[in-house]
């Protein structure tokens, strides 16, 4: 049996598969399908004016607050916890995790970036989250709530992603 490797990554959005070449051959129109129809539907949700701000994304995927795009939310990390009623690390991860993606518009970052993050949130960080973050991220990988796309480097899921968007927009 031969084994494919392919990632499809458009935006936010990404999908790696390794496995079966026969799978790839057989499904990958549907997949190709699928996560074309996602990513348009992210990227309409991404674009669609909130009711709340008069602001905008730039759908551009890489691009952050300080390259000239708007972001559809302004919040911190503490505020982001608190919508999200956040009671442990993990959760906490999370509400990093959105800050960056929502509002600095990171496709991907690092986790020393996630802890500085978290930090921020005085309120709700506690020292033992670091020395937990190991184990939280490859909860929240196996979750399916993060995706790692390289080693040490982490994004939120398509499925996360909406998650946190309805939730705090």
């Amino acid at each position: 049996m031969t084994t494919s490797k392919i990632k499809i990554k458009l935006g936010a959005i990404e999908v790696e598969y390794e496995g079966s070449e026969t799978f790839l051959k057989e499904e990958l129109p549907q997949l190709l399908s699928a996560v074309s129809d996602l990513y348009a539907k992210s990227r309409t949700v991404l674009e669609s004016p909130s009711s709340s701000q008069n602001t905008s994304v730039n759908s551009q995927a890489g691009l952050n607050a300080n390259s000239g795009s708007t972001p559809k939310l302004e919040a911190t990390t503490g505020s982001i916890a608190a919508k999200l009623g956040c009671k442990s690390g993990p959760e906490l991860v999370m509400a990093a995790a959105a800050r960056l993606t929502l509002v600095l518009q990171a496709t991907t970052f690092a986790r020393q970036r996630i802890i500085d993050e978290m930090k921020t949130a005085s309120a709700y960080f506690k020292a033992t989250y670091v020395s937990n973050l190991t184990v939280s991220l490859n909860n929240l990988v196996k979750d399916g709530k993060l995706n790692e796309p390289s080693k040490g480097h982490y994004a939120l899921t398509a499925t996360s992603l909406k998650d946190l968007e309805q939730r705090l927009v």
